[in-house]
């Protein structure tokens, strides 16, 4: 819509004057609504898995002889408002607010969850679980990380209950392998397990930047345990398994943590591999992710990693074990900044009446115009 204004003298330079303040006004967001205010002032909500076996190790601080070896989550990462599932204890102990015992779409949607965090399951999801995590899934602009272990113990359950998830959702190709990284040169007090990797993404990652920022320590993150990731053919989980390098992924997948090239695969409890050989050594991706794009939704994240962020024996968010600097809260920090960008990268920002002076701005911009328009007596 195009409007013209004949005016004359003096007053066409107060017109002009005044039509160009309408338009700095509108495009600094002076006139925006308070909805638009209030949303844009909104924390991304971090949900925590709690409810099957998995414990909340870093999210509170981790002490060591009354020494606190690394401040908690929670109270580090305050741009994020935590909540969780799982028992009604954790309520107290952690400070934050109980979803419910169980996971539900009513309580992701309600509760605006942007990021769900699913660290070393030890039991497995209900299917009314599996199906409400798809439909949140779905509406596009979120981010699953779900982290395996390795094949050591009880490890091996949890790599078959983390890719059992996977299957059901039928949205990525990503699995955790059923083998465990380990490595005799990269490690933490001289045990091959205790596998210090590298926040080293590949060089075609987008954002890429986002996830190599601020470390002090080289991007060393420490996987205690680690199992690794792999893909398949289909997202379901049938097809052949393969290998994550360079040369062969899935599209939009991209290794963001991986070991030195000093590790080697080794093989705890059957089954075997899929993937991966039991004596291979080299580079092996442990955190991996895919950006999943849905037809007219926006892009989702979705997290495998042989570690976990939170929980396990000692996750990810350590920042120092057995005298080794890491910077594993800088790491898992990045990951979750990067894949909420990643989730708003093909979001198209619009003003109602479709660009230019619009909205509130034009209707107190014509208001005002009489009063101009008007000559002094």
């Amino acid at each position: 819509m195009r409007i013209l204004i004949l005016v004359a003298g003096d007053t066409m330079k107060k017109v002009a004057m005044f039509l160009a303040a309408v338009v700095l006004l509108s495009i600094f967001g002076v006139f925006a609504t308070p909805m638009a205010s209030a949303a844009g002032n909104r924390k991304p909500v971090i949900a925590v898995d709690l409810a099957h076996g998995e414990n909340p190790k870093g999210l509170l601080p981790v002490t060591y002889k009354n020494q606190t070896l690394t401040a908690g989550m929670i109270e580090t990462l305050t741009q994020y408002t935590f909540v969780y599932y799982g028992d009604a204890k954790y309520a107290d102990q952690l400070g934050i607010t109980q979803l419910d015992t169980k996971i539900t779409y009513e309580t992701l949607k309600k509760s605006n969850v942007s990021i769900l965090v699913i660290g070393q399951p030890t039991s497995p999801f209900l299917p009314e679980e599996i199906k409400a995590i798809r439909q949140w899934l779905e509406e596009g602009g979120h981010v699953l990380w779900i982290a395996g272990d390795s094949d050591y113990g009880n490890g091996a359950k949890t790599q078959q209950f983390v890719d059992s998830i996977l299957d059901q959702l039928n949205m990525t190709n990503l699995r955790v392998d059923l083998c465990s990284v380990e490595d005799a040169v990269s490690n933490a007090g001289g045990k091959s397990y205790r596998v210090v990797a590298y926040a080293d993404p590949d060089p075609n990652t987008p954002m890429r930047n986002i996830l190599i920022k601020g470390f002090e320590h080289g991007g060393k993150v420490l996987e205690h345990g680690p199992g690794v990731v792999a893909w398949v053919d289909n997202p379901d989980g049938t097809g052949k398994w393969h290998p994550l390098i360079k040369a062969s992924k899935p599209t939009n997948a991209y290794t963001l943590v991986h070991s030195s090239n000093n590790s080697d695969i080794v093989e705890n409890n059957a089954p075997a591999a899929n993937a991966y050989q039991a004596g291979q050594t080299g580079e092996f991706p442990i955190v991996a992710a895919q950006i999943i794009k849905l037809k007219d939704k926006k892009p989702d994240v979705i997290i495998v990693s042989g570690e976990t962020p939170i929980g396990g024996y000692e996750p990810m968010w350590a920042s120092k074990y057995y005298d080794v600097q890491l910077d594993g809260p800088k790491v898992v920090a990045n990951i979750f900044a990067w894949s909420l960008e990643v989730t708003k990268k093909e979001e198209t920002t619009t003003t109602s009446g479709g660009g230019g002076i619009c909205g509130p701005a034009l209707i107190v911009g014509l208001a005002a115009l009489p009063l101009l328009l008007r000559r002094r007596k």
